[in-house]
């Protein structure tokens, strides 16, 4: 039996981080927005502490998220999913099932 340990935590800290700075926020302005101190967002960002869910969950509500979209993000950038005419690139044809649909766009 093969176990898998896959640590978010790494993932997690540089999405906090990313958000944050694409808002143009210092760890002064998260803090006061999600009510974390700045010394915790400033650990979990180094990978120095885990965040629990409870922090998480405040961290996500300041950047109007939800707690499963943050952690999405986090996972990929939030492209797990995306419709088949979004997958088409262009250099090759879409897929069947989206020619009758997509050709009109």
């Amino acid at each position: 039996m093969t176990i898998f340990i896959d640590d978010a935590s790494p993932r997690i800290a540089r999405r906090l981080r990313l958000e944050r700075e694409a808002r143009g926020w210092s760890l002064a302005d998260l803090a006061g927005r999600s009510g974390v101190s700045k010394a915790t967002i400033s650990k979990i960002e180094r990978e120095e502490a885990s965040p629990t869910a409870v922090v998480l969950v405040r961290l996500a509500a300041a950047f109007d998220l939800t707690f499963a979209g943050l952690l999405l993000r986090a996972e990929g950038e939030g492209k797990r999913l995306s419709r088949a005419a979004d997958q088409w690139s262009g250099a090759t044809r879409p897929p069947a099932i989206c020619v009758a649909k997509c050709s009109a766009a």
